[in-house]
C-alpha cells in the first residue's frame, strides 16, 4: 500500500512539473466534411489525418460538384500546470502557418479567431492568410485536456487547406515570446530596400543613357521583385486589403517579374530581343492581365499555367548564359553562378507552392536574388580590377619610361628639326594628292550639296597652311538605266595624319575610278542602283583586305536618284546618318549591320538600305568627329569627351539644317578631337508616291 501511495506521488509530482510546450498540430487531426461545431470525432463520418497538409487526405471525401465544399478538424491536446505557470508573464500563442480560405478557429469551444464571410452558401470574402498568430486567453484553457477545433471552406477549384509550415515555422502552441520570431522580418525589408535601390541605381543609369535598355529591364526587374517581397511579407497585411485582391496584385507583380530577367539577359549578351522572348513577354502580360478579372478558383488555374511557363523561361534564360559562355564572355561565366542560384531557388519556391512536387515552398527566392546581384558586383568589380592592373602596370613602367624617353629626347633633339621639316614635306605632297580626289562635282537643279572638311592635324611647309587627316569626302553624278543618280562617299580612314590620309587616298582613287568606268562605259550603266553600290563596295572591300587589317576604313557609300528622291545606301561602321524634315532630326538607321571596309571575314549578301527623301528633307552624314567634342579639358591635361551621341541631334535641329551654323553649335559644345568632314544633302524635287 504504501509503494502504491509513494508511487502515484511521484506521478503526480513529475506530471506537473513537465511542460507540454511547444504542442505539435502537425499530427493527429481528425476530419469531416461540413461544419460541425460540437460533435465528438468518434463516428465513421471522422477520418484520421496523420499529418498536415490538410490536401492529403482530402481526396478520401466524396465531393458534391457546384458547392461550397466545407471541413472541419478537431484535434486534442494537453497542457500542465507547468505550462500555466510559464505563461504568468508571458501569454499563450497559436500559430498556424497557413488557411485556405474562409476559416473559424475554436479552443475549447470559444471562437478565437475567423477570417472570411459566407453568404448563401458563397464565399462574399475570402479569408485565406498566411502565419496566423492568435494570443489565447489562459480562461479559454485547461490544464489537463484541451481540444482545438477549425472550420474551412473553399469554393470548387480552390484551395482548401492547411499547412504544415510555412517559411520553416510550423503550426503549433507555445509561448508568445516564442513566436516573436515569426513577425521578425528585419532581414526581409533590409533585401526589400536593397533590392529596391539596386533597381532605383540601375533607372538612373538609364535614365543617363537610353541606348542601354538592358539597365532598364534589371530595373524593372529589382523594382517588380522588391514589391513581390512586400506581398509576400506580413507586413502587407497592415494594408487591410482584401485577401483576394491582395493576392490579385502580387500575381500580377509576379507574373511580370521573370519577364524583365529574360528581357535584361537578352539585352546584355546579345543587344537585342528574340521573337521567343516577345512571345513569352506576351504570354506572361496576357495571364497577368486575365487573373484580374476572373474568380479565385480560375486565378489558382492561371497560377498553375504560369508556374509551367516558368520553368520553361529558366530553361531560355540557362540557354542563353551557356551559349554567353561558349562564347568565351568573361561575364557570362561569372553570372552564371547567380543565374543558377537564382534559378535554383526560384524553382524550388514555384514546386512547393504548385505542390507538382512534394516539398515546402520555404521562400528562398529573396536569397537567390541577393546571389544573383552579388554576381553582378563581382562582374563589375572584376572589370574595374582589370582596367586597375592596367593601369599599375603602366605605373610601375612609368618612371624608366620616362628617363629613356628623356635620354633619347636629348640624344636626337639636333635631329628633331630635320625630321620636322621632312615630315611636313611628306605632308605637303600628301595634301597634294589628297585635293583633286576630295571633289563636289554636282551639278542638280534637284540635289542641293553642301560639304564641310576640317582636318585636325595642321602644318606649315615653306610658308604654307595646310590641312592633313584620314577623313574625305567625294560626290558626283552618273546614270543608271537612263537615269540620273548623284553618288556620294564619306569616309574615314583608320589612323591619324599620314596613315589616314593613305586610306582615304586609296578610297578616293579607287571610288573616282569605278565613278569614271561607270561614266565612259556605257555597259557598266546598265545596272541597278542597288547592284552598283554592291559592286563598288566589295572593289574597295578587295582593295582594302588586301593590306591585311593595316588599313580599314569607315564610310556611307550612296546613291540619289534626282528625279525620284529615292536613296540607296549602305553604312559600313561610319556614325549614323541623320535625317532632318519638319525641324526635327533623327537617325535613320538603328543597328550596325557592316564592318569598316579592310576587315577581314565579310562574307555573304551586302544589304543596300532604300530610304524615299520627301521634298526639303536634308541629309546630314558625317564622321565620329562629329560625335568626339571636347567638352573640357583640366589643367593636368585630362581631357572629358562628349560620349552622347544625340547631342548631335540637337545640334541640328538647333541650326535650323544650316551646314556653317551647325559647325559654330558644334564648337560652343566643345572643341575638335578629331577629323571632322559633313556632308549635307538637299533634296528640292517633288515627286509624288503612290501608297498601295
Amino acid at each position: 500500500m504504501k509503494k502504491i501511495t509513494f508511487s502515484l506521488l511521484v506521478f503526480i509530482f513529475v506530471s506537473s512539473s513537465l511542460s507540454a510546450l511547444p504542442i505539435d498540430l502537425t499530427k493527429n487531426w481528425y476530419v469531416t466534411k461540413e461544419f460541425v461545431i460540437s460533435e465528438r470525432p468518434d463516428n465513421k463520418s471522422w477520418k484520421t489525418l496523420e499529418s498536415l497538409p490538410l490536401s492529403n487526405i482530402l481526396p478520401q471525401f466524396d465531393w458534391e460538384r457546384g458547392k461550397l465544399r466545407k471541413v472541419t478538424m478537431v484535434k486534442s491536446f494537453l497542457l500542465s500546470p507547468t505550462d500555466f505557470q510559464k505563461v504568468e508573464d508571458d501569454a499563450f500563442s497559436l500559430h498556424l502557418p497557413y488557411i485556405s480560405n474562409y476559416y473559424e478557429v475554436y479552443i475549447n469551444g470559444e471562437l478565437i479567431t475567423s477570417n472570411g464571410n459566407i453568404k448563401d452558401d458563397f464565399i462574399e470574402k475570402s479569408g485565406y492568410r498566411r502565419h496566423i498568430l492568435v494570443r489565447l486567453k489562459r480562461n479559454f484553457l485547461n490544464i489537463g485536456q484541451n481540444q482545438i477545433r477549425i472550420l474551412l471552406a473553399a469554393e470548387e477549384g480552390e484551395e482548401l487547406n492547411v499547412y504544415k509550415l510555412f517559411n520553416d515555422f510550423s503550426a503549433n502552441i507555445d509561448l508568445a515570446s516564442e513566436h516573436l520570431s515569426i513577425q521578425d522580418e528585419y532581414g526581409t525589408y533590409m533585401l526589400l530596400f536593397l533590392y529596391f535601390f539596386v533597381g532605383i541605381y540601375h533607372g538612373l543609369f538609364y535614365w543617363k543613357r537610353k541606348q542601354e535598355t538592358y539597365n532598364l529591364y534589371f530595373a524593372l526587374f529589382s523594382i517588380f521583385l522588391s514589391v513581390y517581397m512586400i506581398f509576400r511579407s506580413q507586413g502587407v497585411y497592415s494594408l487591410g486589403l482584401d485577401p483576394f485582391t491582395q493576392t490579385k496584385i502580387e500575381y500580377f507583380v509576379v507574373f511580370l517579374t521573370p519577364v524583365w530577367l529574360l528581357l535584361f539577359t537578352e539585352m546584355f549578351f546579345r543587344s537585342k530581343i528574340s521573337i521567343v522572348s516577345k512571345i513569352y513577354f506576351c504570354f506572361s502580360l496576357i495571364l497577368a492581365v486575365l487573373q484580374l478579372f476572373v474568380s479565385r478558383a480560375n486565378s489558382v488555374t492561371i497560377l498553375r499555367i504560369w508556374q509551367v511557363a516558368v520553368l520553361i523561361f529558366g530553361g531560355i534564360i540557362l540557354y542563353l548564359i551557356l551559349s554567353a559562355v561558349r562564347a568565351k564572355n568573361k561575364d557570362a561565366k561569372r553570372l552564371l553562378v547567380g543565374i543558377l542560384f537564382l534559378l535554383g531557388t526560384g524553382t524550388w519556391d514555384i514546386l512547393g507552392a504548385s505542390g507538382i512536387v512534394p516539398i515546402q515552398n520555404l521562400n528562398l527566392l529573396r536569397f537567390g536574388f541577393l546571389v544573383f546581384v552579388l554576381g553582378i558586383a563581382v562582374v563589375l568589380a572584376n572589370r574595374f580590377l582589370r582596367v586597375h592592373k592596367q593601369v599599375e602596370e603602366l605605373n610601375l613602367s612609368l618612371e624608366k619610361k620616362v628617363e629613356e624617353r628623356t635620354n633619347e629626347l636629348q640624344n636626337t633633339l639636333t635631329k628633331v628639326q630635320e625630321l620636322k621639316i621632312q615630315q611636313d614635306g611628306d605632308y605637303f605632297l600628301t595634301s597634294l594628292l589628297l585635293d583633286p580626289l576630295s571633289q563636289t562635282k554636282v551639278a542638280s537643279t534637284q540635289v542641293v550639296l553642301q560639304s564641310y572638311v576640317k582636318q585636325k592635324k595642321e602644318f606649315e611647309f615653306r610658308g604654307k597652311k595646310r590641312e592633313i587627316g584620314g577623313d574625305i569626302i567625294i560626290s558626283d553624278s552618273i546614270t543608271l538605266n537612263g537615269k540620273s543618280y548623284l553618288v556620294f562617299v564619306n569616309g574615314d580612314a583608320m589612323g591619324k595624319s599620314i596613315q589616314g590620309a593613305g586610306g582615304a587616298l586609296v578610297l578616293g582613287v579607287v571610288f573616282l575610278s569605278f565613278i569614271k568606268r561607270t561614266q565612259m562605259i556605257l555597259e557598266n550603266q546598265n545596272k541597278s542602283p542597288e547592284r552598283w553600290i554592291k559592286e563598288c563596295f566589295f572593289e574597295l572591300q578587295t582593295i582594302f583586305e588586301s593590306f591585311d587589317g593595316s588599313m580599314l576604313v569607315s564610310v556611307v557609300l550612296g546613291l540619289v536618284e534626282e528625279d525620284t528622291g529615292v536613296l540607296y545606301y549602305l553604312n559600313a561602321e561610319h556614325p549614323w546618318t541623320v535625317l532632318y524634315r519638319d525641324g526635327v532630326a533623327s537617325f535613320i538607321e538603328e543597328e550596325l549591320e557592316l564592318r569598316k571596309i579592310g576587315t577581314k571575314g565579310m562574307e555573304g549578301d551586302v544589304r543596300v538600305r532604300i530610304f524615299p527623301l520627301e521634298t526639303g528633307d536634308i541629309l546630314f552624314i558625317g564622321s565620329d568627329g562629329r560625335d568626339d567634342l571636347v567638352l573640357e579639358e583640366t589643367g593636368d591635361g585630362n581631357r572629358f569627351i562628349n560620349e552622347d551621341e544625340t547631342k548631335f541631334l540637337e545640334v541640328v535641329e538647333k541650326s535650323k539644317g544650316n551646314l556653317d551654323s551647325i559647325v559654330e553649335n558644334l564648337l560652343e559644345v566643345g572643341s575638335f578631337s578629331d577629323d571632322l568632314t559633313l556632308l549635307r544633302l538637299e533634296w528640292l524635287g517633288n515627286f509624288k508616291r503612290v501608297s498601295k
